[in-house]
């Protein structure tokens, strides 16, 4: 009997083992994701690349206003103003938990933007955004989470 259960801990081991995730390996992939999500952002608009980039049931927690629930909600915040500015930032560092399910991101944002006098303006943030990996391997963003800062450059 022993030697039965030897036999099942050491199978349960090797199979705990070979799921271990490289978080590094991870890290990097998460980060790369994040600067796509920027430039599909900057390429086609952030509405758009919110809704590639979110998932279903994301949460966005935006400076000022209350939070929003669902990708769907999102997007159509986002949507019908999307022509009048754009949206991009810059990923500073990313993490990844050692399960390989979750991860975070950080970074600074620039909005830039015509006022009611078309002239050109820009604001600036930080940003944090929490990941899930998804089940096809794709790294999503479930929540977002953003707020006003000076200029960097400043």
């Amino acid at each position: 009997m022993i030697k039965y259960f030897l036999i099942l801990l050491i199978f349960v081991f090797q199979i705990s083992c070979s799921q271990l995730v490289d978080t590094k390996v991870e890290k990097e992939k998460l980060l790369q994701t994040d600067i796509e999500f920027a430039q599909f952002s900057v390429n086609n608009g952030a509405a758009e690349a919110f809704n590639e980039y979110l998932t279903d049931d994301a949460l966005q927690l935006p400076a000022g206003n209350n939070p929003v629930h669902g990708l769907e909600n999102i997007y159509n915040r986002m949507k019908d103003n999307q022509g009048n500015y754009i949206l991009d930032w810059s990923p500073k560092y990313a993490e990844v938990a050692e399960s390989g399910e979750l991860g975070y991101t950080w970074g600074t944002y620039s909005l830039a933007y015509k006022n009611e006098n078309g002239e050109e303006q820009k604001s600036y943030g930080k940003y944090l955004n929490i990941w899930k990996k998804q089940s096809d391997g794709k790294w999503k963003v479930a929540v977002d989470i953003g707020n006003d800062s000076p200029d960097p450059d400043n």
